[in-house]
């Protein structure tokens, strides 16, 4: 592998790396209503999929 194209991987890496980040940093900062209201919303989502496979399945 070239070293540009080495380069090129590391700089991918780095800004996966700063993305993740930026999300945590993101998700540290809501108030306690917004995270409330976020699992709210996320355990009606996967129960609306766990019904949709389930009738899939059949």
């Amino acid at each position: 592998m070239s070293n540009k194209g080495l380069l090129i991987v590391i700089v991918v890496i780095l800004v996966g790396i700063l993305g993740v980040l930026t999300l945590r940093y993101q998700e540290s900062q809501k108030s306690p209503g917004e995270k409330i209201a976020d699992g709210i919303s996320e355990t009606f989502e996967e129960i609306g999929d766990e019904i949709d496979d389930n009738v899939d399945a059949r």
